[in-house]
């Protein structure tokens, strides 16, 4: 997306301009009914290179304010069933209660794709010999643009929605809400990107990283607290093995969000932190058990341990 087409949107949007006009449907990649999520895969319009874009709808959830809104609306109806007490029907409320929220990923690699299409998926055991031999070549081959990463801890893009900031650059991060959440407290999705550049996943870290990942914890804990009043005692915090890209970074979620994404792969943070005071080098000798796609390159690099 250019930087004018984002400024248009920003401008515009509103009086009906539709950015996603300039995209055209392809196929279903994955959708979740539970989450009333789809993703699908499009193509930019009028655009014969990099033109394929991941995108993301999904109707967000109730809050209280809603409700009462919707309760007071005087909009069309349909009725679908009633039946004694029990009445099933559909309301067909305008702006702003019919929402739908959408994420744009473009242009996308081969590598959003895979990494947003439904697939087959297995459990592995990654030894330390499987990691350094194999998972560190798919990383070398297939490691996502990070400059999204870079501008945010560089201040050049998402600074006004930076929940905390420590700028030390060994032990500091940033707090910022992840895209898949929607504003409501009992949703809350935040994600903390270490200002460290060298830290790749959860197999980087050693006992040297216990301040880090101390000050993160406590800092976030009481960030969240002070921001939007949860407790930490309300708040998930960990890491994903593998993640999603490989900047370190931990996640942060209310005890009541349910995530669409695959709860193996959550370690707590709590649990990391453990294990590194007890074992200073525990991931860089621990087996790690992880979950792989088929359709992605590091199951061709692991499917001999299926055969």
């Amino acid at each position: 997306m250019s930087e004018s087409e984002i400024k248009k949107f920003k401008l515009e949007g509103k009086e009906g301009v539709n950015l996603l006009n300039s995209f055209e449907f392809v196929k279903v990649l994955n959708e979740n009914n539970l989450s009333k999520l789809m993703i699908i895969l499009a193509l930019k319009k009028n655009q014969s290179e990099n033109n394929n874009a991941v995108i993301i709808f999904e109707k967000p959830h109730f809050a209280q304010d809603d409700i009462n809104s919707l309760l007071a609306l005087n909009s069309q109806f349909e009725m679908d069933i009633q039946n004694d007490i029990y009445n099933k029907f559909k309301i067909f409320p305008l702006y702003p209660y019919n929402n739908i929220q959408v994420q744009l990923i473009y242009p996308a690699t081969e590598q959003h794709i895979q990494k947003y299409s439904v697939q087959e998926m297995f459990f592995v055991s990654e030894t330390i010999e499987d990691y350094n031999n194999l998972t560190l070549k798919f990383i070398e081959q297939t490691q996502l643009n990070l400059n999204w990463v870079y501008n945010i801890l560089e201040h050049k893009k998402e600074s006004e929605r930076i929940i905390f900031e420590d700028p030390d650059p060994v032990n500091g991060f940033i707090l910022l809400p992840d895209m898949k959440w929607d504003g409501q407290v009992d949703n809350l999705y935040a994600l903390v990107i270490v200002h460290q550049k060298d830290i790749l996943s959860l197999r980087s870290l050693t006992g040297q990283h216990l301040p880090l990942l101390e000050n993160l914890r406590n800092k976030c804990y009481t960030a969240l607290e002070e921001k939007f009043g949860i407790k930490r005692e309300k708040v998930r915090a960990y890491v994903h093995y593998q993640p999603s890209f490989y900047h370190f970074h931990v996640h942060f979620s209310h005890i009541k969000y349910q995530s669409p994404a695959m709860p193996d792969r959550n370690i707590p943070l709590s649990q990391v932190i453990n294990n590194l005071a007890l074992f200073p080098d525990y991931y860089q000798k621990s087996t790690l058990e992880m979950v792989i796609r088929k359709n992605e390159k590091l199951y061709d690099l692991y499917k001999h341990k299926f055969e």
